[in-house]
């Protein structure tokens, strides 16, 4: 039988999630997350394998959550700008300054990781991939109710919300950003209302 686990899981991630969104995949040494985690090396690489594998279970880990409160925000007896605005300001009004200067974990990882490590860039763009579907779900269960105009696809509205959030997410590690943000918001938002039906 296997020796139990002696420290809880969640905790671990939320700690790996933490430093990898601060610091990045490449400036991360694996002695740094056993200091940030309270586990020895050996504990994390039995637990969840090499740094590589720490870091996409920290990015599944993070992707989960998120949809999960996502979807959980949502209410489609609403409107799309409802659920729009409800969340962006949660994801930038709403939102602790700290976490905004992080700005994206997904956007910030594919940056870093185009070109130098394809593998684990491939990886975070399906993670990604995920996170938009569910934006898609959302806006195209109103696209099929006739809720929005029939001038925009679906699929055309998915990318261009995820383009303006992860705009937002870029321009919300400027530590003047608020008024910014939030007059961004509120453009897209004008033009969400103006086609809805």
């Amino acid at each position: 039988m296997g020796k139990k686990r002696q420290f809880i899981e969640e905790d671990v991630l939320d700690k790996l999630v933490i430093h990898f969104w601060k610091h990045g995949y490449s400036a991360t040494k694996v002695d740094q997350l056993s200091e940030v985690t309270g586990l020895t090396k050996t504990s994390l690489y039995n637990a969840f394998g090499n740094k590589e594998a720490l870091f996409l279970n920290a990015l599944n880990y993070y992707v989960e959550n998120t949809l999960k409160d996502l979807v959980g925000s949502l209410d489609k007896s609403m409107t799309l700008s409802f659920n729009i605005e409800k969340l962006l300001k949660s994801s930038f009004s709403l939102c602790d300054r700290e976490v905004l200067d992080f700005g994206c974990l997904l956007t910030n990882s594919i940056v870093e990781l185009n070109g130098n490590e394809p593998k684990l860039h491939e990886a975070v763009v399906k993670l990604y991939d995920r996170v938009r579907e569910v934006k898609y779900k959302l806006i195209s269960y109103y696209s099929k109710a006739g809720h929005i105009s029939k001038e925009y696809k679906a699929d055309e509205l998915t990318d261009y919300y995820m383009t303006v959030w992860q705009g937002l997410r870029v321009q919300s590690r400027n530590d003047h950003a608020a008024e910014k943000l939030d007059n961004s918001i509120q453009v897209f938002l004008k033009f969400i209302k103006s086609i809805e039906r």
